[in-house]
């Protein structure tokens, strides 16, 4: 293994990650670099949410999921063996923001009116007298419980999709499916705390897909990328043997007579006096 262009001798770590390269895709992935996609079924009656497939941007933290390859243990002949059984998908936390123009609190509220009575419930529910009645005990007097879902509207949230944007060319999305919410945890109010007030959603997905994000950048551009990556590395290589091919030398704290100080790119050469 020759000179690497920017760490100098070999670097195993710099093998290893990639430093080096045009393009680094071999560096771990950021915490900090993602994006939450909604795809919400078609068939369900949202009047509070206008788009079906939409960017949620005002996300605090997401999980990704966990797998349980439901593993049990058998005896052959006294000798113990581990059988995987199933392969069950975790709950996905996701936190959001609790802004004032109610972006989360909507979406809340349409998937509670689609399972459940929801939050918009008129106040003569909670003012009438009739729960000794005979129509209040069979639920035709009363709007609580959970409703009948039609097949095609099962799931309120048909995928959500977990997009890590890392290079040109993409990165990775992981797909949910047939998701739902198993708990909303809100935030607690303090005259003491200046953060802002957020939402703690729990979800359930059926099954997880791990792929490669295709990218808005096609072929060319992801192409075109690579080379002025490569172009930009040449030049600061040239720039820092400019002066080594100019027969400059480096000061090393003695200036002989017939000769002064250039300062290059930060760095002090003796060059000829004039």
């Amino acid at each position: 293994m020759g000179l690497a262009s920017r760490t100098g001798p070999f670097n195993a770590a710099a093998e290893i990650f990639g430093v080096d390269d045009p393009v680094l895709n071999k560096t771990p992935r950021l915490k900090y670099n993602f994006s939450i996609e909604f795809i919400l079924n078609e068939n369900v009656v949202a009047p509070q949410v206008q788009q079906r497939n939409f960017v949620f941007n005002r996300v605090v933290s997401v999980g990704l999921p966990d797998v349980d390859y439901g593993i049990t243990q058998l005896n052959q002949y006294n000798r113990v063996r581990h059988i995987p059984t199933r392969m069950s998908t975790g709950t996905v936390p996701i936190v959001f923001y609790d802004t004032k123009d109610n972006e989360f609190q909507n979406l809340m509220k349409a998937y509670a009116g689609h399972y459940f009575h929801g939050h918009e419930l008129d106040t003569v529910n909670f003012n009438s007298y009739d729960v000794l009645g005979q129509t209040f005990a069979s639920g035709a007097g009363h709007a609580f419980g959970a409703k009948a879902i039609a097949q095609n509207s099962r799931f309120f949230f048909e995928q959500i999709n977990i997009n890590s944007r890392e290079t040109a060319a993409g990165g990775r999305s992981i797909q949910l499916f047939n998701c739902m919410i198993t708990n909303i945890q809100h935030d607690t109010l303090a005259y003491s705390d200046s953060q802002p007030v957020t939402y703690s959603v729990t979800f359930q997905p059926e099954h997880f897909n791990i792929d490669a994000e295709a990218g808005s950048s096609n072929e060319a551009n992801v192409e075109r990328a690579n080379i002025v990556n490569t172009q930009n590395q040449q030049a600061v290589n040239r720039s820092a043997q400019a002066p080594q091919q100019q027969g400059l030398r480096p000061f090393t704290g003695t200036l002989r007579s017939g000769e002064k100080l250039r300062n290059i790119d930060g760095k002090s050469f003796v060059v000829p006096a004039e």
